[in-house]
């Protein structure tokens, strides 16, 4: 299965962090669920051959719409292609997707819906040019077209937020939010009420999805040296604090999930993204 990322134009960069492809020539030969594990983005995504499944947790089962939009998560998601794999994706850094799609993301937040209930007719004819379009790039150009088209550059007091996100993620959530906001004047109601509208959950939640994201990248450099270092290394107390954090995200503890194979939704991790969700400079 082939996995690849493509920066936005530097008139989007600041919202979008990448646009992604996701392939198999054939059938794939995933043979049960994978866990798509919250990892602090809003994405948007367009299926352009085999439907999905996605299981719930009450052991239902739906397909899932062709185009959809994932806000953000705090619990993995259970999903599995039908046949062949060609997915083209839209990840935006955390708030971005606020710009474009006009309404608190916190009415987002642990769904996963057809994106023609957030865009109605636009998203629907959006939708079919991207599906009878030829390459990748066309994609790309149609997509960054219509999200210049709906661009909100009111800022508001919003760059006080944006602020706040960027420390996050520059610390991997291993930052205090009450000292933050302290710093920034920004009153503990007002952060929580701006942040969960424009990312979508709250920043305390938030700082706990990227260090919850960060064992991914320690599990590939230091798994030899064991749980413990790894939970010291992602800022939790003790290992059983970390062990209990990971099967709440994840649906399993450490050891039984990298005991298996992800052979797509290992993408999805931040392992091997950028550092910084506001690296602009590709």
């Amino acid at each position: 299965m082939r996995y690849r990322t493509f920066p936005p134009s530097p008139r989007l960069a600041r919202y979008l962090e990448c646009f992604w492809t996701l392939e198999s020539q054939e059938k794939t030969s995933i043979a049960s669920p994978e866990r798509i594990l919250p990892d602090g983005c809003v994405e948007l995504i367009f299926n352009l051959a085999d439907l999905f499944k996605r299981y719930h947790f009450d052991g239902a089962m739906e397909m899932q719409p062709r185009t959809i939009i994932a806000g953000q998560m705090q619990h993995h998601a259970l999903i599995e292609p039908a046949g062949r794999v060609k997915l083209f994706g839209v990840r935006f850094h955390p708030g971005g997707a606020y710009r474009f799609l006009h309404f608190p993301l916190s009415e987002l937040t642990n769904k996963i819906i057809s994106f023609d209930d957030v865009w109605s007719r636009f998203g629907k004819e959006l939708a079919e040019k991207i599906e009878a379009s030829r390459s990748v790039r066309e994609r790309i150009n149609l997509i960054e077209k219509a999200f210049i088209s709906r661009l909100d550059q009111r800022l508001e007091d919003n760059e006080r937020i944006d602020a706040v996100v960027r420390m996050i993620v520059e610390r991997d959530g291993l930052i205090s939010i009450d000292r933050l906001q302290k710093n920034l004047g920004i009153s503990d109601r007002h952060l929580e009420r701006k942040f969960k509208s424009l990312v979508g959950i709250s920043p305390k939640f938030f700082c706990r999805i990227l260090r919850f994201q960060k064992v991914f990248q320690e599990v590939a450099l230091h798994r030899k040296l064991g749980w413990s270092f790894i939970a010291s290394e992602c800022g939790y107390y003790d290992q059983a604090h970390f062990i209990r954090d990971f099967k709440e995200f994840s649906g399993q503890n450490p050891s039984a999930f990298f005991g298996e194979d992800h052979e797509m939704s290992e993408h999805f991790t931040r392992k091997n993204r950028l550092p910084d969700f506001y690296n602009t400079n590709e």
